[in-house]
């Protein structure tokens, strides 16, 4: 059987909340009164009928009108719903009858157990919005009689009451009496020690021997969850880059966009409901950023309630601007900045126990799902999202993402309005203008108002260089002249020239220009010659410079220049370097970048890279080399000189000297593993070389530098890079392991105090670590008597949590670098980073206990299957649901691939194996011949035999291509399981 369609799932999705919604309206029902329940119980439940009626109304939507895609659409904000309806079935059927414990203490016991937005009125309001957030996005779904039902029943549930207090998910915490080891409390509630050979290591006091302590922790409020989120997304500031950009381009002429504000195209698109989408593209330094600044601030202007802008700039140099993820980051600031209830969307994905998102919010799918819920839930009747420079995004996904926006970004009515700009692009001229919700405008096309824009910005130049050097009608005229002569439309041009003629007298003004190629790769060349020209140790540090900034992964700081190029790091040298680069690069604050991106390009092309090449070797090896050297000399223990051994990260002032630092300790490992195998390289790789020096010596005072940036979360996987790298050397990859388990097991402390590195963390590792022996000297005086502790670091290495029900099954990827994981919470399936335990993708998409779970051969598949009676096929890399294989008439408790991954194998409580075609999902056996459940399937090495195991106490043996019976082998005495 062929995978089914999207129909089928939508409408097999909605079934099922119709199913429990009504499941629990009959729990309810059949109570004759809701005594010792707050008044939410009644409330909520006269909603369900109405809930009811309008998930029906949904399913002849998509039985009737709805088009593959938008069924597609409906699957993310269907989930939501049936998760939120599952745990309203949960919470009636556990609270209304009446017996056991009293009512109100089994309602605060089942909605602890849901957790965040477990109240009854929580539960029914999400509902209600993952309702509304289906008719605003498709207006059709719904009659408009239901539209103004639920409207109602939303005001109506928003301004209810909370049935149960701010916090009460939190669980509180046993006492412990007696010697022996504590547990660690975490979360809320108090805590009780009294005992001999206890440390307390957190906030507040501690105390040794038979004292009582008592810790109350605050209960975090909507607020505190709010910047929890987003401190913990770490969005880039995208008003602040914009302020930035407006301060290094030249000044704005309000009158250079008038030509587009004009433009029939992009008046159809601002003020019509029928254009969703506007391109604008055209070549470097045509003067793109200064138009998206400028139609930004011009539909930003202050107005009423009825319309949002965000944006986002795009900047190659700086891999914190460069990708997918950055760009829809940056676009969710901007919008709960300016819509503070939007940030519900992050809240209810916040895990309040664990501190962290429940969902993988580094991989930019999560993102977009989350941001384009924000924009469906957004009340505005305009929401304006413009992304600059498309073209400097450095993420292979850019075509995947241009798909996502032309086919579920945009809406009709067009309430949603996107503007990208970029240079031409061929993952974007595949993607766009295909559809007539779509249109574009090419600066090329438009020379004519371009060159007219051209003009005035000339003119405006000499003005400004009129003013400096007294150059007088006829001088400037000339100048003007001569600019547009050569200027060939382009912006950047003209600025770079006009940057030269400011240190020029007014003599020599007009052969400067002439002396000029016209077009911006000529310019390049002829100045980037010039640069190789002159003393040499200033040639060196001009060279160097353009050289680092070129390998760089982000901009430079002047006070991090030193660190990167290995030479001085006087700000007087540094800044002599900058003015001569001036035509590459600029002084931006303290921060060095690109005049743009074009200067960049030339640099990186045969003609740059073959003089710099000329000159010396220098690559990402030396700037590994050179920041560990750097570090060598700075860091030290307590380094911003904290009062105490309990002083939290955030009672930091701000110290110069940690963000001098700051570039070489979160880089220098990814230069190393960037640098080729020269034989500096490898020297410094060698056992008693600069790499291993600097582990035995400054590890410790690199992860409290870390925990000072508050980089310490990508610590892990930093050092997971450094033993890869150092594999070839066995006592240096040891050491690089043994780092790993000292900062896994100490993580949680050293995030929030840096100092209890040097205390607590070597204290309570193991004898035999290597990082504790070579650290012991650095404790603390007071600490100097140390406890017993274990020999080695056990056996367990990392607990992932994240799942609320039992776990069924696990699996690794074939390269051991991911691990999959199924339960019966909510139907999932969880994808984890096998190195750093963090989570990346929750699976959603059965309609029952995922009990089975499996990779293909390469990886790039991922099988289910569940109770639901389906086995799915999930993209690993996305985790884009690929097919559902339908076919058995009881659950799914077994799957494997076949070795060579053409095959699946699935074994079910129907008593059947089947054979599936993994590619097409068609199937092409049905196995008979055990007499109950099928518990385990197995594939033989060489794919030519197929193992089950049952219920009914026999393995047997089958041949894989023709499905026959070969064996049956029988000796247990109980259930074969595995």
């Amino acid at each position: 059987m062929s995978g089914v369609g999207e129909a089928g799932l939508v409408l097999g999705i909605i079934s099922a909340i119709i199913s429990i919604i009504d499941t629990t309206k009959h729990v309810y029902d059949a109570v004759e009164d809701e005594a010792g329940l707050p008044t939410n119980f009644k409330k909520s439940a006269t909603k369900l009928p109405l809930i009811s009626k309008l998930l029906e109304y949904a399913e002849e939507y998509v039985n009737n009108e709805a088009d593959e895609s938008i069924k597609a659409a409906f699957t993310p904000t269907l989930e939501d719903c049936k998760v939120q309806a599952t745990h309203l079935q949960e919470l009636f059927q556990k609270v209304m009858p009446d017996e056991g414990d009293s009512r109100w203490d089994r309602y605060v016991k089942a909605a602890r157990t849901i957790g965040k937005g477990g109240r009854v009125e929580s539960l029914v309001g999400g509902i209600l919005d993952d309702l509304q957030l289906l008719a605003t996005r498709f207006p059709k779904v719904m009659k408009p009689r239901g539209k103004e039902e639920l409207a109602k029943a939303i005001e109506e549930m928003s301004g209810m009451e909370p049935s149960l207090s701010d916090g009460f998910e939190q669980t509180p915490a046993y006492a412990h009496y007696g010697s022996g080891a504590q547990n660690v409390h975490l979360g809320g509630g108090d805590q009780y020690i009294n005992g001999p050979g206890n440390q307390l290591i957190g906030p507040g006091n501690q105390y040794n021997g038979t004292n009582h302590i008592v810790n109350n922790h605050k209960n975090p409020t909507a607020d505190d969850i709010d910047q929890s989120c987003l401190r913990s997304l770490r969005c880039p500031d995208t008003l602040a880059v914009k302020n930035r950009l407006k301060e290094n381009k030249d000044k704005f002429l309000p009158k250079s966009i008038d030509w587009i504000l004009q433009d029939p195209q992009y008046i159809s698109w601002k003020d019509g409901d029928d254009v969703c989408l506007l391109w604008i593209k055209g070549g470097a330094g045509k003067g793109k950023t200064m138009i998206s600044i400028g139609l930004i601030e011009r539909l930003s202007r202050p107005q009423d309630e009825s319309t949002v802008v965000t944006y986002f700039f795009c900047q190659n140099a700086d891999y914190e601007l460069n990708t997918l993820e950055a760009i829809i980051k940056g676009l969710i600031l901007q919008l709960v900045n300016q819509r503070g209830d939007l940030k519900e969307s992050l809240r209810r994905r916040w895990d309040t126990r664990n501190e962290r998102f429940d969902e993988d919010v580094t991989s930019w799918r999560t993102l977009w799902h989350i941001f384009l819920e924000m924009l469906h839930r957004c009340k505005c009747p305009r929401v304006y999202v413009i992304v600059d420079a498309l073209d400097e995004c450095q993420d292979d996904g850019m075509a995947d993402l241009l798909k996502l926006i032309v086919r579920t970004g945009l809406d009709q009515p067009s309430k949603i309005k996107w503007l990208l700009t970029s240079r031409p692009l061929d993952s974007a001229e595949q993607e766009l203008l295909a559809g007539s919700d779509q249109v574009g405008v090419s600066l090329e096309l438009n020379q004519k108002h371009i060159s007219e824009v051209v003009k005035t910005y000339i003119a405006s130049k000499a003005t400004e260089l009129d003013r400096r050097h007294h150059y007088g009608p006829t001088l400037r005229q000339k100048v003007e002249t001569e600019l547009a002569a050569k200027a060939e439309d382009t912006f950047l041009w003209v600025s770079l020239v006009c940057r030269r003629l400011e240190s020029v007298d007014r003599g020599e003004a007009l052969t400067t220009i002439q002396d000029l190629p016209p077009g911006l790769p000529a310019f390049y060349r002829r100045v980037f010659h010039q640069l190789n020209e002159g003393e040499s140790a200033v040639v060196t540090g001009c060279m160097r410079l353009l050289k680092a900034m070129m390998l760089a992964y982000r901009p430079l700081n002047v006070e991090e220049v030193g660190s990167v190029t290995g030479l001085s790091d006087q700000l007087v040298a540094i800044e002599a370097w900058v003015d001569r680069c001036a035509s590459f690069v600029r002084r931006r604050g303290t921060d060095i970048e690109f005049v743009h991106q074009s200067a960049r390009d030339y640099l990186a092309r045969k003609d740059g890279q073959s003089i710099f090449d000329s000159y010396e070797h220098y690559g990402h090896g030396e700037i590994a080399l050179n920041c560990l050297s750097h570090l060598t000399k700075r860091l030290k223990v307590n380094l911003v000189d904290l009062p105490r051994p309990d002083s939290t990260r955030e009672s930091m002032k701000r110290n110069a000297l940690v963000f001098s630092v700051d570039y070489a300790t979160t880089m220098w490992v990814r230069h190393l593993e960037g640098a080729n195998q020269t034989a500096l390289i490898q020297n410094a790789l060698a056992e008693r070389g600069e790499v291993g020096t600097f582990l035995r010596t400054r590890l410790l005072e690199w992860l409290e530098c870390l925990s000072l940036l508050d980089r310490l979360p990508s610590a892990i996987e930093t050092l997971s890079t450094l033993t890869d790298v150092l594999k070839k050397n066995a006592p240096l990859s040891m050491l690089a392991q043994d780092a790993t388990r000292f900062l896994l097991r100490h993580y949680l402390t050293i995030v929030t105090w840096p100092l209890q590195i040097y205390a607590s963390a070597i204290v309570f590792s193991p004898q035999t670590s290597v990082v504790r022996r070579n650290n012991l000297d650095k404790l603390p005086m007071w600490l100097r008597k140390v406890p017993q502790i274990e020999d080695s670091w056990a056996s367990l290495i990392q607990t992932l949590t994240g799942h609320s029900s039992s776990v069924s099954a696990v699996a690794f990827s074939p390269d051991g670098k991911q691990i999959a994981s199924s339960s019966d919470d909510n139907e999932t399936i969880k994808l984890w980073d096998a190195r750093t335990g963090g989570l990346q993708k929750t699976l959603a998409g059965h309609l029952g206990s995922v009990m089975a779970v499996a990779f293909s051969p390469d990886g790039k598949q991922i099988a289910s299957g569940s109770y639901d009676e389906t086995i799915k096929l999930w993209d690993a890399r996305t985790g884009g649901l690929q097919k559902t294989l339908a076919g058995h008439s009881g659950w799914v408790w077994a799957i494997a691939f076949s070795p060579d991954g053409k095959q699946i194998a699935s074994g079910s409580n129907d008593g059947t194996i089947k054979l599936w075609d993994a590619r097409t999902g068609d199937l092409q056996k049905t196995l008979e011949g055990h007499s109950s459940w099928i518990r385990a399937v197995a594939f033989s090495p060489d794919g030519k035999q197929i193992a089950s195991g049952s219920y009914d106490k026999t393995i047997k043996l089958w041949d894989a291509r023709t499905g026959d019976l070969q064996k049956t082998l029988a000796g247990h005495s109980g259930s074969v399981w595995a």
